[in-house]
């Protein structure tokens, strides 16, 4: 499929240079099929560039702003935090409910304990 892909960005790229292609037109990026399955968010498999059909004056934010691509860093960074966040606090809840329990038998027991030492 990646092989297809490929061709047909090459293709693209030869009607664009013999001026065939639409005005404005931008061939997507060549995917590299060595890593393809080792994904990073700034891999080329991500870029879509010149995939649609309405043209765009310059690159987009978030694609060439680095103040962007920072931004959804951390944005994602945060979301993740938040999700960690909440798991974090429902095993803090099982681990008081699980100790409350352990407490309320060990108290059980060291009655039981007493009324047969009496």
């Amino acid at each position: 499929m990646v092989k297809v892909y490929n061709t047909l960005c090459v293709d693209i790229q030869k009607l664009i240079h013999r001026g065939q292609a639409p005005q404005g037109a931008i061939a997507p990026v060549i995917i590299d099929r060595e890593g393809l399955f080792k994904l990073d968010v700034d891999d080329e498999i991500w870029q879509d560039t010149g995939l649609d059909e309405f043209a765009q004056d310059g690159v987009p934010l978030w694609l060439g702003n680095d103040s962007v691509k920072a931004g959804i860093k951390a944005l994602l960074l945060y979301d993740r935090c938040c999700e960690e966040e909440n798991r974090i606090l429902k095993e803090r809840c099982a681990l008081q409910e699980w100790m409350l329990e352990e407490w309320k038998c060990t108290q059980w027991g060291i009655e039981a304990c007493g009324m047969f030492i009496s």
